[in-house]
């Protein structure tokens, strides 16, 4: 049995892609030891450790009753927040308990506060994990700051773990392959969902020469959803595709020991020759 990691990409709510790809995963018997992600893709890892497809369906289901709010002072009506949304739909349809203590290690990307700057205070990545999380209430600390987008939440506002403050991940770095540990794993599971994840994916494999055979998952077409969208009759179809997609990867990788590219073959192949595995 390969060892496995998995790494999601930011995305906002076009994360809802990664949302089709857990029944697939879980009905294949394919394991991660470890899941990691960046913002969207962050809270997705947490959602695939909690192992309930349908509870992570009904959140984005849910979602479609609610308008993100540009502001915090616009937080009214339909209207809320990006972290209010996290924490009034997410951590309440997720067992963040069963995510926290599952045998797979959710690791999150976090931008950590450093020092005073303008517009954005200065920011180094930090790498945050479900084993360094003391309770279900840290635990839902950590999905909050890997998802906390300061122009939306509010620019003065971060999430406070432990003594230092959080801002979203992808303000560093979208898709960092530093989060998986070099030589630790067979094969390592990437999912992009956006332009920009895209670009920096393919910027991270022209500079890795990593050992571990990978597996990229990218929409094989246009995401019927943006940013911010809410709801769920194009979120449905971002799932749907996210389904076929991984059910396509899922059926390439059990052929031979060659890398897999879903969706965007075209815009990796020819990069990292100096992996055997990559190239």
């Amino acid at each position: 049995m390969p060892r496995r990691a998995l790494l999601l990409a930011s995305g906002a709510n076009r994360g809802a892609y990664y949302a089709g790809f857990l029944q697939p995963l879980q009905e294949a018997g394919i394991d991660f030891e470890l899941l990691a992600g960046v913002s969207a893709g962050g809270i997705a890892a947490a959602w695939f450790a909690a192992g309930d497809p349908e509870a992570l369906l009904d959140s984005w289901r849910q979602a479609d009753a609610w308008r993100v709010a540009p502001h915090p002072w616009l937080s009214v009506g339909r209207r809320r927040t990006v972290d209010g949304l996290i924490r009034n739909i997410t951590l309440k349809t997720m067992d963040v308990g069963a995510a926290r203590t599952a045998d797979a290690e959710v690791v999150v990307a976090v931008s950590r506060v450093i020092g005073p700057g303008f517009p954005l205070p200065k920011m180094a990545p930090s790498y945050l994990s479900s084993r360094d999380a003391a309770s279900d209430e840290e635990f839902g600390l950590m999905l909050r700051a890997t998802g906390f987008v300061p122009w939306i939440n509010g620019l003065q506002r971060t999430v406070a773990i432990d003594g230092n403050r959080y801002l979203d991940g992808g303000l560093v770095h979208r898709v960092p392959f530093e989060m998986i540990p070099e030589g630790r794993y067979d094969e390592l599971w990437i999912a992009a969902c956006s332009p920009n994840g895209l670009r920096e994916l393919r910027g991270e494999i022209e500079r890795t020469s990593r050992s571990d055979r990978l597996v990229i998952v990218t929409p094989s077409r246009p995401l019927p959803v943006n940013r911010w969208t809410m709801e769920w009759s194009r979120i449905r179809q971002a799932i749907e595709l996210g389904r076929r997609d991984i059910e396509a990867a899922i059926e390439k990788s059990r052929s031979g020991n060659r890398p897999v590219f879903i969706g965007a073959k075209r815009s990796f192949s020819g990069l990292a020759r100096s992996s055997h595995r990559v190239s």
